[in-house]
């Protein structure tokens, strides 16, 4: 009975880190910054669902998108692509990059340019 519980976790765990590796059927979900604006500025994404958040910086500054406590709360592929506090993406102009992720805990996370939010570059993650 002992091992058939352990080899069932063990297949969870495995299972759970494929998922997380395997981003061939992840969905591609696109945001663009531009000057001074997401585009959209909602986004939806549902728990367990592999995501491929696609973002372009098509402004001319830098800009970021910050949101510590999303992505607190999916289980990232490459958290390499954010800062080192793992709290925001930034973009120079021109620039676009890829975050990888599981959403984990269903929420409505806030998001920012940490540098032009005060402007209304704010926007709202969902996951259901």
């Amino acid at each position: 009975m002992q091992v058939s519980v352990v080899t069932t976790a063990l297949a969870a765990l495995l299972l759970g880190a494929a998922m997380l590796v395997d981003s061939s059927n992840a969905e591609v979900v696109r945001i663009v910054t531009a000057d001074y604006r997401f585009e959209p500025s909602e986004l939806t994404f549902h728990v367990g669902t592999a995501y491929e958040l696609h973002v372009e910086n098509r402004g001319n500054t830098m800009h970021e998108l910050t949101a510590p406590a999303f992505f607190q709360a999916v289980e990232l592929k490459n958290p390499e692509v954010l800062n080192s506090e793992r709290t925001e993406l930034v973009l120079q102009p021109g620039e676009q990059k890829d975050v990888y992720f599981i959403a984990k805990r269903a929420g409505r996370y806030p998001f920012n340019c940490a540098d032009h939010g005060w402007m209304g570059m704010t926007g709202v993650m969902v996951v259901e």
